[in-house]
């Protein structure tokens, strides 16, 4: 196998393996620790990572060595089970909470106590679903998807808190929401762009 042969194969299986995992380049360059540009390079066949990352590229995949480097079809992975679970988790989490407010709901109103409010428990159960989620999200999602959970996070408390004290005067909070906003939104643009320095610096000191 000449060394063009083998610059293809690679490019080639390592591009069908990140589509039949259903990731993205920039997903599976995080997981690597590499820029998405440089998984786009292998993939065009412009490159080819060393042999501890081709391991490590196929122990992701749950393929062998040989596999990443054959000229043969590599035999798709059945999906891990953390791509499923990553998902279902957080989703069977949220219908817990849920369900908890239910069980709340009813119990208030066969009591007759707070009955008239009680449905407000549901409004509750949103940013407790969301601080489920940021937990997660915190574990196995991207920062944009922790950004959103926050958000959503921040609105939903103030919203609660609005909807419990329905006074004219309330409508302020809305104001510090907003504040509190910008400066989440501040906060993830660091992060992002400092994760993304130290990837770019990892990489060098790799290709060095």
């Amino acid at each position: 196998m000449t060394e063009e042969q083998l610059r293809s194969n690679i490019a080639k299986n390592i591009s069908e393996l990140r589509k039949a995992s259903e990731i993205t380049q920039a997903e599976l360059a995080e997981k690597l620790n590499y820029s998405d540009k440089s998984i786009s390079k292998w993939e065009r066949g412009d490159g080819v990572p060393d042999v501890v990352v081709l391991q490590k590229i196929a122990d992701l995949f749950g393929v062998t060595l040989n596999d990443i480097v054959s000229d043969e079809k590599p035999k798709l992975p059945r999906k891990k089970p953390y791509l499923t679970n990553r998902i279902v988790i957080p989703l069977l989490s949220v219908g817990v909470v849920f369900l908890v407010a239910s069980i709340a709901f009813f119990v208030l109103r066969l009591l007759d106590v707070w009955s008239e409010m009680s449905w407000i428990l549901f409004v509750y159960a949103v940013p407790v679903s969301l601080v489920v989620m940021l937990i997660f999200s915190e574990l196995w999602w991207n920062l944009l998807a922790r950004l959103l959970t926050f958000s959503g996070l921040i609105w939903s408390v103030f919203i609660s808190v609005r909807l419990t004290f329905p006074v004219d005067d309330m409508n302020f909070i809305f104001i510090i929401a907003a504040i509190l906003q910008v400066i989440t939104a501040l906060w993830f643009v660091i992060r992002f762009r400092s994760k993304m320095r130290k990837k770019q610096e990892t990489e060098k000191k790799k290709e060095q």
